[in-house]
């Protein structure tokens, strides 16, 4: 009995459906390689959401930020102003936001005018929904920075002519490495719920090269411009996770 016109019948319905298959992918290369050199860019705004419900916490109370106490580090000389300098960072950068409510510096230090903050106000949570209640907020945003700097001896590679060799030769440099290191620990305490909504730590960096000189000169410098450089950075963060806003990306046009 001859099967061949049966073999030769199941072997083309099984091809059948690894050809529907395959049809979709070989539209889709078609069009990236027929069509590439029309795809565009188009940038668009996407909005993003708050980390907090911005229709039940619209109206915040910034307090003056504390400083941490912090001995396992070499803590950076600030100035007495600089927990307040944070706190009028964090202001501007919520009052940005039409849709959120700040109360203002001069009412917030004429509280705080002759009280010294200490950090276990932090987690003093009742402390919180009684300032909140006098300034009638929704929340208030509380927090503390650590400031410190760590150094390290570095080991630069490079290359320098010889002369006497006639030939580029391997060469090295020693300096010393000191990294600047800021710690933003930001609080909202809710005053309707009384209890903490959020209790978030920012880190940020920065990085600098010395040789022994300019070392010892760093050591004795102010680095105050630099620990508001790193706050800015950290409570720019912060605002974009807290206040709704647009973002720009991008999307890919096919024509």
């Amino acid at each position: 009995m001859n099967l061949n016109p049966q073999i030769h019948k199941s072997i083309r319905i099984q091809r059948i459906p690894f050809i529907v298959t395959m049809l979709p992918m070989l539209l889709c290369l078609w069009t990236y390689w027929g069509c590439g050199s029309a795809v565009t860019r188009v940038p668009i705004k996407i909005q993003v959401e708050s980390t907090i419900d911005v229709t039940k916490y619209s109206g915040f109370a910034v307090l003056p930020f504390i400083e941490a106490k912090d001995s396992k580090n070499q803590r950076v000389a600030a100035s007495d102003k600089t927990g307040g300098e944070i706190a009028s960072l964090m202001r501007i950068g919520l009052g940005r936001n039409q849709n959120l409510d700040v109360v203002s510096a001069q009412e917030t230090l004429r509280l705080f005018s002759d009280e010294t903050l200490d950090e276990d106000l932090l987690v003093d949570v009742s402390e919180l929904v009684r300032i909140g209640q006098y300034f009638e907020v929704d929340a208030v945003i509380a927090g503390s920075y650590n400031f410190f700097a760590v150094s390290q001896p570095r080991r630069y590679y490079g290359e320098r002519y010889s002369r006497r060799l006639q030939r580029y030769v391997t060469d090295y440099q020693d300096y010393l490495e000191k990294t600047y290191i800021l710690s933003l620990r930001i609080v909202i305490t809710s005053v309707d719920t009384e209890e903490i909504i959020r209790d978030d730590t920012y880190e940020r960096r920065a990085y600098q090269s010395h040789s022994v000189s300019s070392f010892l000169i760093s050591e004795v410098t102010p680095a105050e411009g630099l620990l508001k450089s790193l706050a800015r950075q950290a409570i720019s963060e912060f605002t974009r996770q807290v206040a709704p806003h647009y973002e720009r990306e991008e999307r890919f046009l096919v024509k």
